[in-house]
């Protein structure tokens, strides 16, 4: 290894191993105070729930769900959505700033990462084609562009979801694990959300 890379590696190591013994890392690594780490992660679980949700059922609606709501009243919902995006991305940097040592050499946490950039692009995208100037009736079927964003958002946050279980272990055989596990529930729920759509449409329409 070139003797440049051994010390830039070295050098971040050494940053990491600073930023985890800093006052506010040991803190709130090692306080037993309730309102410190678990009001921290129950933040960070509540934050992902709104902004997951919400984003979901908007993604979910745009492929077909439930027709019969219509589209404009979701717009009403983006404000929740981006104060979860929020409260997930500073409840997510303390949490980060914790285990910085941890999480910043691990393949899945920038995984995670890029597909949560990849689920909020998808969301502006949608935001600014359907709801910044709302149609007073929404076209049936929706564009297909519409449609590939959808479908983009749901497979981003299934990716981020899994990855971001997967940061929770260091045992190679414990992530593949869990991914499979991940993978498993998500197929079942999306083939689970296609049939009962379709016996819906069916039973509306006999």
């Amino acid at each position: 290894m070139p003797l440049r890379n051994v010390s830039q590696q070295t050098l971040m190591t050494s940053l990491l191993e600073w930023l985890e013994n800093t006052t506010l890392s040991t803190t709130l690594r090692d306080s037993p105070n309730v309102f410190l780490y678990p009001t921290i992660l129950a933040f960070h679980t509540l934050g992902l729930a709104f902004f997951v949700g919400i984003s979901s059922a908007i993604a979910l609606r745009v492929l077909g769900v439930a027709p019969g709501l219509p589209l404009a009243p979701f717009r009403k919902f983006y404000p929740l959505l981006w104060l979860g995006f929020v409260v997930n991305a500073v409840s997510g940097t303390l949490l980060l700033v914790i285990e910085p040592t941890k999480f910043l050499t691990m393949v899945d946490f920038y995984v995670k990462l890029l597909a949560i950039a990849g689920a909020v692009l998808c969301n502006r995208a949608l935001y600014v084609r359907h709801f910044k100037n709302p149609a007073p009736i929404d076209p049936n079927p929706l564009p297909a562009g519409d449609r590939a964003l959808a479908v983009a958002t749901l497979f981003f946050w299934a990716a981020a979801i899994t990855a971001g279980r997967l940061t929770a272990y260091d045992d190679p055989n414990a992530q593949w694990q869990t991914a499979l596990g991940t993978s498993i529930v998500t197929a079942v729920l999306l083939v689970g959300g296609f049939v009962s759509v379709r016996v819906w449409r069916y039973g509306t329409a006999s």
